[in-house]
């Protein structure tokens, strides 16, 4: 495949001295002060390579342009020019390091789009020779292409996502793209497109069935955040099959106690489940009776203004027989005999009609009134009997508990670990019924979980896990460094602890590992990748007050001698912590505000960025 190498980046402005950085071939460190203008590089690098925006800060003030300096693995020179704020790149085929004074050779958009030419990332994923390649863009195995920002989310690492609890394979940082990432990296260690596949459902089942389907993976997600234990239900049943094995070694006196005490815990889940229905079943006939009271005082109200109606007609119809006619205003040489009478029975019959027909309907409303109360007596009966239950079980438990009391810490443990499980597994039975409603609420054919559409081999993922383990114990950090990952999850863990369960500090150094290990496995295979690394932050020597961890002064020298001995991919490093004065000729050094440093910073200004 064909890499990228980064030559430059400069900023100019009309009647203003450039504001430039070199890059090395091999490793470029740009250290320092904090607030120079060392993070401000990296994403303007990620701007420059199609990222939204660029944050404002007053030492750029009359700058106008960003120019970005690359030449390919053919020595081919180019420059990517984006006036500050634009939505467009320019190209000029030539290392540029002012303003233009000569029209581009293209003019690219933003956007990605797989149909037009010209847009940046298809320019540039041609150039790195994997333009048209397709990931999957949801779970029901819709394709897309490839895009240029599915790359740089992997290569250019920003200091907010470097200490981000997510996992560095989920780089774009957005749940509802975690298919697409998971996708992505698979791409990276296979080289493979996805293939194509039935695509689920049409527009019309989409819509008719796409409210509920959101809501039940909004439960789905739900449910599986409150899982405790990162282990698959098949890894639980085993651990409770080993925890319950123990306890019968244990104690033979306690394995009743624990049974018992497992199938109260059973009782009160569904209780607990039985008495949330009861309480929804009640508000529900409650508002319903609330309802059809309202109903009902108005089927009252209007069976008397009906019967007044009738009785107002009588006393009209009997008083007023001469003149005009008061109930339809028929002058008295205009009516028929009888006209006045006709015109009171027409109005009673009327009235009557009207009448029987509310008394019909408030009749059925009572009837029915009735029925909704007599319901929600029975609710309430058996609400009483539930919570009397659940007492009961309390008691129960706390009985047992008492018994259990006397055994060792060691059989506390394993007990606590089973309810942990236990519930785990209640949490997965309930999330293999939503997934069963939400495939029943479409026809189309059941698709893989999100997570691991197809699954990447298991050779391939072994490789990469080693080539970061590799990585990490040239740092020399403590412990055996052993990496795996998890492709249900994408979490990346070290030594058995998750990346995101740990501090702060870790989270950035595994980060940085995970994306200098997929650059090198990536280059010693001749797959997918831009072929650069650029890290801001990753020894996080800069901290919050608050903050408890700081790099061991050795690790952070092997950290610097991996890279300079990285010849593979070029690696570019803000880092606050200085570097290694041996590093040799072949890394970039841009010292930042420190003794002896020949610049304050990225811009030529006196004041401290922001």
């Amino acid at each position: 495949m064909s890499a990228l190498t980064l030559m430059h980046l400069t900023s100019v402005g009309p009647d203003k001295p450039p504001a430039s950085v070199e890059f090395g071939p091999h490793l470029t460190v740009v250290y320092g002060a904090s607030e120079t203008g060392k993070s401000y590089i990296v994403e303007a690098i990620d701007y420059m390579l199609g990222a939204t925006k660029l944050k404002t800060i007053s030492q750029a003030d009359g700058y106008t342009h960003m120019l970005l300096g690359l030449h390919t693995a053919d020595g081919e020179i180019f420059t990517l020019c984006r006036e500050m704020g634009g939505t467009k790149v320019d190209v000029f085929e030539d290392d540029l390091r002012s303003l233009p004074a000569v029209a581009p050779n293209k003019t690219l958009n933003l956007k990605h789009d797989p149909k037009a030419e010209n847009n940046l990332s298809r320019y540039l994923l041609k150039i790195v020779g994997v333009d048209g390649r397709r990931v999957l863009k949801n779970a029901r195995r819709v394709l897309r292409t490839l895009s240029f920002r599915d790359l740089a989310h992997l290569c250019v690492i920003t200091d907010t996502p470097m200490a981000d609890e997510r996992s560095p394979v989920l780089a774009s940082r957005q749940t509802i793209k975690e298919t697409e990432d998971k996708s992505v990296f698979k791409l990276l260690l296979t080289g493979e497109d996805e293939p194509e596949g039935p695509t689920g459902a049409s527009n019309v089942e989409k819509k008719v069935g796409k409210g509920k389907i959101e809501l039940l993976d909004q439960l789905i997600t739900q449910a599986q955040s409150r899982l405790e234990i990162a282990s698959s239900e098949s890894e639980l049943h085993d651990q409770l099959r080993r925890l319950e094995e123990s306890l019968v070694n244990a104690s033979a006196a306690a394995r009743d106690l624990v049974a018992d005490r497992s199938a109260l815990i059973e009782q009160e889940r569904q209780l607990q489940v039985r008495t949330t229905m009861n309480r929804e079943r009640s508000g529900e006939l409650s508002t319903l009776l609330g309802r059809f009271g309202l109903l009902r005082q108005q089927y009252e109200s209007d069976l008397d203004r009906l019967r007044m109606v009738a009785e107002a007609g009588s006393l009209l119809g009997y008083f007023f027989r001469e003149g005009p006619c008061i109930f339809c205003g028929a002058a008295p040489e205009q009516q028929q005999p009888d006209h006045q009478t006709a015109e009171t029975e027409q109005l009673q019959a009327a009235v009557a009609a009207e009448i029987r027909k509310t008394t019909e309907l408030h009749a059925d409303l009572l009837t029915t009134m009735d029925d909704l109360e007599e319901q929600l007596r029975l609710l309430e009966g058996d609400h009483a009997s539930l919570i009397a239950g659940s007492s009961a079980l309390t008691c129960e438990l706390a009985a047992l508990d008492e018994r259990l009391a006397p055994l060792t810490e060691d059989t506390k443990a394993i007990l606590s670990t089973q309810s942990k499980v236990q519930a785990d597994l209640a949490i997965h039975a309930q999330v293999q019924q939503f997934e069963e409603l939400r495939a029943s609420l479409s026809s189309m054919p059941a698709v893989p979980e999100p997570a691991r559409p197809d699954g990447i081999p298991a050779s391939n993922l072994a490789d990469f896990e080693r080539t970061m383990h590799e990585i990490l114990a040239s740092w020399q950090l403590p412990g055996a460094n052993h990496v795996t990952y998890d492709q249900r999850t994408a979490e990346i863990s070290v030594d058995g602890s998750p990346r995101g369960s740990r501090g702060r500090g870790m989270r950035s150094v595994i980060h940085a590992a995970f994306t200098l290990a997929l650059a090198r496995y990536t280059a010693e295979r001749d797959l997918p990748h831009p072929g650069f690394v650029v890290l801001d932050s990753p020894l996080l020597a800069y901290r919050e007050p608050d903050e408890d961890f700081v790099m061991p002064r050795n690790v952070v020298g092997h950290f610097f001698q991996s890279l300079h001995d990285e010849l593979k991919v070029q690696i570019i490093v803000a880092e606050n912590v200085n570097p290694p004065q041996d590093l040799g000729e072949q890394a970039t050094l841009h010292p930042f505000r420190t003794a002896a440093a020949e610049r304050v910073g990225f811009y030529p200004a006196s004041a401290p960025l922001g």
